[in-house]
């Protein structure tokens, strides 16, 4: 069984519009277009029998009922499907061939990231010393989205989210606050509230989703946990982080991000490009949306790379990107044992 404390609320929490993505009239009309446009054209969010593996009431009613675990390990719902994500990316939460690093199933086909529960309003974090570069606002795929650069062409991205703390452009050191978790986005909503909320982290190289986590055997140094397959919580900056000043620059090659954005299908996400508050922040955009939004480009662009082929390689770690006075790591949730009665019992307790 596992005992339960509640968030400790520092500051105003999200309101609950904030919460699942309600931002203004205009938003909530765009969004609603594309869900009506997806619709017409049958491309819907696919499932399958396996799907119900996805309602996990024992992580979402303990979560949204503003409850953390005791032992301050955050449960991952879903880890990065080695089979299909990073590859492409559909409207789909099937699960039948999905693999996680382990071999397990603790996945669905496609999911292109980590997904660690956490109550609405929980303090997200940088995993590495970075800049803000951009948000993005898609409700169909991860609602509210900050991108933080951190040169070397990775880019770690914190989706659901319900508040954004920090300006574009604004240096951010490892774990230090990005925004507020929330329940953006359209799966969360559609399945409200037997998705559990919580934070996908996405890790990016060269503008393709990798995952964070080693398989047995693999080495890679870029864009891995500190503890490799352990993420720990900072409390700050580690002696060997850069600060966070030097990477203002980015590894895009502006000129190729020009022409890629000038074969954009989509008005939505052209508009998009084209309000970008600046050329770092446009590149980041696009090449998110290389991966996510197939349907506003050319095929022959999906998974194009838009980082200068002379980029410097430097070796990023990753830490937990949930405050560490909150959680100190994570453990997956096919290893827990978690208990109904139990979150009942415990419901009431508050954090000292």
């Amino acid at each position: 069984m596992t005992p339960y404390v509640r968030l400790k609320k520092d500051g105003e929490m999200p309101s609950i519009a904030q919460q699942f993505g309600i931002r203004s009239a205009t938003q909530v009309a765009r969004d609603l277009r594309k869900v009506v446009a997806h619709g017409l054209r049958g491309d819907r969010f696919t499932f399958n029998v396996g799907s119900a593996g996805l309602l996990r009431p024992d992580l979402s009613l303990p979560a949204y009922a503003g409850l953390v675990p005791a032992n301050g390990l955050a449960p991952v719902f879903n880890f990065f499907d080695r089979t299909g994500g990073g590859m492409r990316f559909g409207p789909t939460v099937r699960r039948s061939t999905q693999r996680d690093y382990r071999g397990g199933r603790l996945s669905y086909e496609e999911h292109d990231g980590t997904d660690f529960v956490c109550p609405p309003g929980t303090p997200i974090v940088a995993a590495a010393p970075g800049v803000l570069v951009a948000t993005r606002d898609n409700w169909l795929c991860g609602g509210l989205t900050a991108c933080v650069e951190h040169g070397s062409g990775v880019v770690t991205q914190y989706a659901h989210l319900s508040i954004v703390t920090k300006a574009i452009g604004e240096p951010i050191a490892r774990g230090e606050q990005i925004g507020l978790s929330g329940t953006s986005g359209y799966d969360l909503t559609q399945f409200f509230p037997w998705i559990p909320p919580h934070l996908h982290f996405q890790v990016r190289i060269n503008g393709r989703p990798v995952d964070p986590y080693l398989a047995f055997g693999e080495t890679r140094s870029l864009g891995v946990w500190f503890h490799r397959n352990d993420p720990q919580a900072a409390v700050g900056p580690l002696s060997s982080d850069p600060s966070p000043e030097v990477l203002l620059h980015s590894d895009a090659d502006l000129r190729v991000a020009d022409s890629l954005a000038s074969q954009c299908l989509s008005p939505d996400v052209a508009g998009e490009l084209e309000r970008a508050p600046s050329d770092v922040a446009r590149a980041a955009i696009l090449e998110d949306s290389l991966h996510h939004d197939r349907d506003a480009w050319p095929a022959r662009l999906h998974g194009a790379n838009v980082r200068l082929a002379s980029a410097r390689p430097r070796d990023v770690r990753l830490t937990l990107p949930l405050a560490a006075a909150l959680y100190r790591g994570a453990v997956a949730s096919d290893e827990r044992v978690h208990s109904l009665s139990n979150f009942a019992s415990l419901r009431g307790r508050s954090m000292s």
